[in-house]
């Protein structure tokens, strides 16, 4: 029996964000990453699952799952990595979170959603967005904020690991899929054409396709 799949979404992002992809039977979806630390939130995601999960991580759902085979390596089954950056923050990301925490406390968290939706699937982001809300998205900053280089986490990792990006994504380009790649040499690399950054809304086939074949690896 493989271990279920758990779904673990972006910033501002919540169980919607998975509603085109057709999912493996026994998978689970955590609701938006909520957390004071990262350790919290990994804490929280494994609440009242089974002894091993298959970690699934879209962005700051993939920060997380780093998080997890930091602090519960013998929990994890395998891991699936959609839209991930392994890096500590830059200066110019920090710069950027905090700006948007100053316009959120200033009751601008529309203006900030707003600025952030982009593209074919912007209605979707947004209603998402609206939903997560101000409260957790500044939990979220101060989760982006915090996180640790995970590339040494990565090195360790010798279980199974899928990695899909879109051919599109600025925001986490192919190369840090490829520098993954040569982390963890197990690594199954899938670079998804005519996509961006929201794989998950823009090519569910495709997502959908990478979760079958781990389910039943």
């Amino acid at each position: 029996m493989p271990a279920p799949q758990l779904l673990l979404p972006g910033t501002l992002c919540d169980a919607a964000l998975w509603a085109e992809v057709t999912l493996p039977a026994g998978a689970r979806v955590l609701g938006p990453v909520r957390g004071r630390t990262l350790a919290e939130a990994a804490a929280a995601a494994l609440n009242d699952l089974p002894a091993q999960v298959h970690l699934v991580g879209f962005s700051l759902g993939a920060i997380l799952a780093f998080e997890v085979l930091r602090q519960a390596p013998q929990r994890v089954a395998g891991v699936t990595l959609i839209s991930a950056n392994p890096h500590a923050p830059t200066a110019a990301q920090l710069a950027v979170w905090a700006e948007q925490e100053r316009q959120v406390q200033a009751g601008g968290f529309e203006e900030v959603v707003d600025s952030l939706a982009a593209g074919p699937h912007r209605q979707a982001v947004l209603e998402m967005a609206r939903r997560v809300g101000p409260e957790a998205f500044l939990e979220q900053l101060a989760l982006l904020r915090s996180r640790p280089d995970s590339r040494p986490t990565l090195a360790d990792w010798t279980g199974p690991l899928t990695v899909l990006v879109g051919a599109q994504d600025t925001v986490t380009p192919p190369n840090l899929a490829a520098e993954i790649k040569q982390l963890a040499p197990q690594a199954v690399v899938q670079v998804v054409p005519d996509a961006g950054h929201y794989l998950p809304l823009e090519a569910p086939q495709a997502v959908s396709a990478a979760l079958r074949e781990v389910a039943y690896a």
